[in-house]
């Protein structure tokens, strides 16, 4: 089998394996901090996680291409995201809130239901950001972070389900907005 890594032929003899899946955490391993992007088998893009390229025998591939990056640059543009988000995320708390105060409720829980959106989303992105930084310190508060979110989280539903649109706005402006705006400051402070 031919392998090609980023555009370039290459015959390392220790990317070998029974499997696929054994090539190609082989090649990974031998590029440290970096994580597959693409993968081609035979001129054919593949799913890099599919069980079925993972355990095809490389005896029956032609040729393995795959593109690597490094995987500070995903964490930079996940970290770029997650900031880019909450500069739409926090408004749409504020307006949630505006349109629960102004009896609005149709309204208001269409966009309490793409907060929720935003809120699974940004918490996937942010424990993916903060488990890859070497300074752990922001681990520990992660943890109490996500306690405090679904806290919050609970809080809402329960407002929700009874109705309480007054509480449902107020646990949106004075609980999640600042929150929200601690994790700015949070991913300001991991990106500089």
């Amino acid at each position: 089998m031919k392998i090609s890594i980023n555009g370039a032929e290459t015959q390392d003899p220790s990317f070998q394996g029974e499997t696929m899946e054994e090539v190609m955490n082989a090649i990974v391993k031998s590029r440290q901090n970096s994580y597959i992007r693409r993968v081609w088998l035979d001129g054919q893009e593949v799913s890099s996680d599919s069980q079925d390229i993972l355990k095809t025998s490389p005896t029956s591939v032609g040729l393995l291409e795959l593109e690597l990056a490094e995987l500070q640059d995903l964490l930079a543009n996940n970290l770029t995201n997650a900031k880019d988000y909450l500069v739409r995320l926090i408004p749409g708390f504020q307006k949630a809130a505006d349109l629960f105060r102004m009896g609005n409720e149709q309204e208001a829980n269409q966009y309490y239901l793409q907060v929720l959106d935003g809120i699974e989303w940004f918490s996937q992105v942010v424990i993916i950001i903060v488990s890859t930084q070497e300074n752990k310190s922001e681990e520990k508060s992660l943890e109490e972070r996500q306690k405090k979110l679904t806290d919050l989280m609970s809080q809402m539903l329960e407002a929700n389900q009874n109705q309480d649109w007054v509480l449902m706005a107020d646990l949106m402006e004075y609980e999640m907005i600042p929150f929200y705006k601690d994790w700015e400051a949070v991913l300001s402070r991991i990106e500089a």
